[in-house]
């Protein structure tokens, strides 16, 4: 049985929209609240990137505090530890608590060499595990050595994995999900896939770990984005029935948001939520909320 036939609970369970929005590379935050604000009382929440793809933007802290008190505007804050260690993730988690931010997504980020500071080092000292333990440290009111806090920290804790095109990858990664849940993670986000066979083996763990499970809706842009994707090793290729489609349609860009808008349709049966990414193409967010009817 595949993932669009099998039957979740999450179907039953509230059901989240959110997008996912880069922070600007510079000061200006004028685009940003332009963007965010074309999304207000559309979605259920904000995610803000934290150096996406390791290209160097402003970080996530900034912008979220400018979202807060917006309605229909909650911000969640995404977190890497390819540029930090121990130390400075505990510090930007406490700053962020104490800015009002109580919503936050760890993830380990991607290598530096993929971005536009290629010469650029990760920091090598955290991975998922340790990220976690922290914040569950602050939650609990302790830092990660044991020393008590003036003032915990009340985050409600996501992770974002990455899907692969190996099969046995993915299924060690949804075993992990007994773990996450020892560790307090809320939700885990699942990369974007136009392949739900992919999802499949995450759907069981999700629901016996109790974590609620979001997946990812990636909007395909053109024709070349998505052969582009195709030739990236690792990841899943999006399958040729959307490429075939887009080629056959006379505007290209339209076919893809169709595309994207179908997923959607597929994701929400088996799903806790979806978020949208729109890689390069910010711009087009409100239009697609507008094609799906939000």
């Amino acid at each position: 049985m595949d993932a669009a036939q099998q039957g979740n609970s999450a179907a039953t369970r509230p059901y989240r929209l959110i997008a996912e929005v880069d922070p600007p590379k510079g000061v200006s935050l004028d685009n940003f609240l332009q963007r965010t604000g074309q999304l207000q009382g559309r979605v259920d929440a904000v995610r803000v990137t934290d150096s996406e793809h390791a290209i160097m933007r402003m970080a996530p802290i900034a912008p979220c505090v400018t979202l807060l008190g917006r309605h229909g505007l909650a911000p969640e804050m995404v977190l890497s530890g390819r540029d930090r260690n121990r130390i400075s993730l505990q510090a930007d988690l406490l700053a962020a608590a104490a800015l009002g931010i109580d919503s936050i997504v760890l993830k380990v980020g991607h290598d530096p060499a993929e971005g536009d500071q290629p010469v650029a080092r990760s920091s090598g000292d955290l991975d998922l595990l340790t990220m976690l333990k922290c914040a569950a440290a602050l939650n609990n009111g302790r830092d990660l050595g044991g020393e008590p806090l003036e003032g915990a920290t009340h985050f409600t804790i996501g992770v974002a994995l990455d899907l692969s095109d190996d099969v046995n990858i993915n299924r060690q990664r949804a075993d992990s999900f007994p773990l996450l849940a020892e560790h307090g993670v809320d939700s885990v986000t699942l990369g974007p896939t136009y392949d739900l066979n992919i999802i499949e083996p995450f759907l069981p763990a999700a629901e016996a770990s109790g974590i609620r499970l979001l997946t990812s809706v990636m909007l395909l842009k053109s024709v070349t984005m998505v052969r582009y994707l195709n030739n990236l090793p690792g990841i899943p290729s999006v399958p040729q029935e959307f490429l075939r489609r887009m080629m056959a349609a006379p505007v290209k860009s339209e076919a893809g948001m169709e595309a994207a808008a179908e997923l959607l349709r597929q994701l929400v049966p088996i799903s806790d939520g979806v978020v949208l990414l729109a890689i390069g193409w910010k711009e087009r967010l409100a239009d697609f909320l507008n094609s799906i009817g939000r």
